[in-house]
């Protein structure tokens, strides 16, 4: 049995890191804010500790006796207002996690980055991997710039020997409650079947039970230093939105909105936003919308043993959730 403490607990990954966690017997301690919604840990038999990644003091006193450290805390955000306080928590609060791991000897830190750090593809050709390029620095994406420096970050202190962690970029999860998700409310509507559109562009979904395996193989078995790719199934936005009417029963959307007016909407979305208006989208949206977030697993497959479900199995069960909560 480990002692172990999860920041970013309370989320969606979070929550199932943690039950995963406790469910194989470890101490486990979940840091969340003094007002944090703890809604998502219900039943869940872990011990809370008040702290924030953005306060490296809290960090100090609340990561002191640990075995280990599951960094999930982030804030995913597409508006450019968003972007300091995304470098405070995805930069800033990864640093101090960091600094506090290296001050207290933690023996393993667990850093959960994101596909969106190794960048993004403007084809069907595109597949990327670990080794991958970063590609998108000149598009200047709040969250991908801050996921990507936050592993830098982890990954120099790896090279330095000052901690031993292991990176892992999950790509888009799915399963049982992820409609709670902010980042979620067009897939919500898909399932309802009020979305009329679809966009160009491609991701890779993996199912959020795949996700929580890769991590726990990944704290007992993976390399120091070294990322690790937990995605599935690549498929085209047009395929996954079809996936998710079929499951939920209603009809996909129909109309694919063309790349230029997606493009004009998200600046009209900008001088909107910086005039205190809401936009219909922002330009992140747009450029996220329209690239292919295609990836491969092969490293995580033939070193931590990760095992992907087809991307159907896991839109099956993001949506029976929709319908158990009758949000559908």
């Amino acid at each position: 049995m480990k002692k172990v403490l999860v920041t970013g607990a309370n989320g969606f990954l979070g929550s199932w890191v943690t039950r995963a966690l406790v469910q194989e017997g470890h101490d486990v301690y979940a840091l969340v804010r003094p007002k944090s919604d703890l809604s998502e840990l219900e039943g869940v038999n872990c011990k809370y500790v008040h702290g924030d990644v953005t306060d490296v003091h809290s960090l100090l006193e609340t990561f002191k006796g640990m075995d280990s450290v599951f960094h999930l805390a982030g804030v995913i955000a597409y508006k450019r207002s968003q972007r300091p306080l995304m470098d405070k928590v995805n930069v800033q609060g990864t640093a101090n996690v960091v600094s506090v791991c290296r001050e207290h000897k933690i023996r393993r830190l667990v850093y959960l980055s994101s596909v969106v750090a190794i960048g993004g593809g403007f084809s069907t050709d595109e597949v990327l991997n670990e080794d991958s390029t970063y590609n998108l620095h000149d598009l200047n994406l709040g969250y991908f710039e801050t996921k990507h420096e936050a592993e830098k970050i982890v990954k120099k202190a790896c090279d330095k020997h000052e901690i031993d962690a292991v990176i892992l970029n999950p790509s888009t999860i799915y399963g049982a409650g992820d409609a709670k998700k902010g980042s979620r409310k067009m897939q919500l509507k898909v399932a309802q079947g009020k979305l009329k559109f679809y966009t160009s562009g491609g991701v890779n979904v993996v199912a959020v039970e795949d996700v929580v395996d890769g991590i726990l193989k990944a704290w007992k078995n993976g390399k120091s230093g070294e990322r690790y790719i937990l995605c599935g199934e690549n498929i085209l936005i047009k395929d996954l939105f079809a996936m998710i009417a079929a499951e939920a029963g209603v009809k996909p959307p129909s109309f694919q909105l063309p790349d230029g007016l997606l493009h004009v909407l998200g600046a009209a979305g900008d001088m909107m936003e910086k005039a205190g208006l809401k936009g219909p989208v922002s330009k992140e949206n747009a450029y996220t919308a329209t690239m292919y977030h295609w990836f491969d697993s092969a490293k995580a497959q033939r070193e931590l043993g990760f095992k992907p479900r087809p991307a159907r199995e896991a839109i099956h069960n993001s949506v029976q959730w929709m319908k158990d909560h009758k949000l559908v």
